[in-house]
Formats: structure tokens, C-alpha cells, sequence
């Protein structure tokens, strides 16, 4: 993928998840929506790139919807994240992609992002009680690859 292609790509996704966290007017009037008061987008986003291996696609969602998902609405419901999405990539495909699915952490301040695990086993063993730590890892890692993680700050935004 060329650099502009994957700039473009990258900037469609953060755009498309950008609006999906600002609540819609339903049918409020103009008006109406002008003394409402909008959530602000939050503040950081933790892009985390994946490479699935083709016979591993559905182990890794799978994965992904039944043990991580639980751990992070735990967070959200706790304060420690905004917000979880996971996205996988429609077009281009090919075995020569970087990556096929992005997963975004969403935070309010960096210094959720400074330990954003801190109490991990005692999270999974509530949520996941016949998982120990080492084998959610070692799981994770035989059912991806981390490409790379980057972290963005929100600079400015209109709403």
C-alpha cells in the first residue's frame, strides 16, 4: 500500500470513529441541538495495528469479542477508558497487507494510558475465572501480530 493510500485509509477510519463517539440529533430541532450540550471527543487514541494469519481470522475476532471486549467495557465502566472499537480492513486486501484489523482505545487524560492495565489478573480472573494471565497472553500472541501502536492527541475538532 503507498503512502498516500495508507494516509488516506488511516485518515477515513480515524474520521469514521471520530463521529461514531458524538451522539446523533435524533429529531431535534436546530434549534435545539445548538443548546445542547455535546460530550467532547476524547482527548487520546491508542491505534493498535493487527496482522491475523488467514486461518486464524476467526479465532482472533472470536478472541477479541469474547475475552477482550468484557475487559475493556470493564475499563469504560470503571472510568479507565473512554470508549473500545475494533475495525478490520475491507479494502485493499492481499497477503502482502501490513495489517488487517485496528482496534481503538479511546482515553480523557494520558494518564489512563500510563497504566492502562494495572490491575489486569484480578480483572481477568473475575471476568475470565478458568484463564490465568500467561494464557490470555500467550492466546493473544498465537492468534495475532501487533504491527505497530501508535497513540494520537486530539489537537482541535469543530463541533
Amino acid at each position: 500500500m503507498s503512502r498516500n493510500n495508507f494516509l488516506w485509509a488511516l485518515a477515513t477510519v480515524l474520521a469514521f470513529f471520530a463521529g461514531a463517539l458524538i451522539p446523533s440529533g435524533g429529531t431535534q430541532s436546530a434549534a435545539a441541538m445548538q443548546t445542547a450540550v455535546q460530550p467532547k471527543s476524547p482527548k487520546y487514541l491508542e491505534i493498535n495495528y493487527m496482522k491475523v494469519e488467514p486461518a486464524k481470522n476467526d479465532d482472533y475476532v472470536r478472541m477479541e469479542k469474547d475475552i477482550w471486549k468484557p475487559l475493556h467495557q470493564h475499563r469504560i465502566k470503571n472510568g479507565q477508558l473512554r470508549s473500545w472499537a475494533m475495525y478490520g480492513m475491507k479494502f485493499p486486501f492481499g497477503t502482502d497487507e501490513k495489517y488487517d484489523y485496528v482496534t481503538f482505545n479511546a482515553y480523557d487524560q494520558f494518564t489512563q494510558l500510563e497504566d492502562p492495565y494495572g490491575n489486569a489478573a484480578q480483572l481477568l480472573i473475575k471476568l475470565h475465572p478458568n484463564m490465568k494471565p500467561e494464557d490470555l497472553a500467550r492466546q493473544t500472541n498465537s492468534a495475532r501480530k501487533l504491527v505497530r501502536s501508535e497513540v494520537w492527541e486530539l489537537v482541535d475538532e469543530a463541533q
